[in-house]
């Protein structure tokens, strides 16, 4: 093999080797309805908030002011991210719905698959946060802002 061909080969294997690379880095875990994608790998360093609901459950529609106002909050935070997972299988379309008819102002998961640290829970609404791996909770019942802040710092706290 003469040096061109070296050269060829080494350029064609890097290029081949960053693409797999790059292809690795972009597979997401789970979307938002929005199409916004996430990778645990890159949450592992924030403190995740997980709050898991149905449109049929009272509780669930009736904490949806303080979770917008959890969302606010979360945005001014450093390394913090807040989801919302729908119990039910909706699609995105349908969970879209769902949030234009409660002014749900927060990221919506439709559909997660088996990359979620998360079991669907037997009680609705419950709250988990997620910290270095460690899934910390459930908060079962209706939360207000003030539960669900102090829950997060007891949890950011202790790690």
């Amino acid at each position: 093999m003469n040096k061109s061909n070296l050269i060829i080969f080494v350029v064609a294997l890097l290029a081949m080797l960053s693409g797999v690379l790059v292809y690795q880095h972009q597979q997401a875990d789970f979307y938002d309805i929005d199409e916004k994608a996430y990778r645990w790998s890159q949450l592992n360093q924030e403190t995740v908030i997980v709050n898991y609901f149905a449109e049929w459950c009272a509780p669930c529609i009736k904490e949806i002011p303080e979770l917008n106002a959890l969302d606010e909050w979360v945005q001014q935070q450093p390394n913090m991210t807040f989801i919302a997972v729908s119990y039910d299988p909706l699609s995105a379309a349908e969970l879209d719905e769902v949030r234009r008819k409660y002014n749900m102002q927060f990221a919506l998961i439709a559909d997660v698959e088996q990359n979620f640290p998360i079991a669907k829970p037997n009680y609705l609404p419950a709250t988990f946060m997620v910290k270095n791996g460690t899934v910390h909770g459930p908060l079962l019942g209706e939360q207000t802002f003030d539960t669900l802040k102090s829950a997060i710092g007891q949890v950011t706290l202790a790690d």
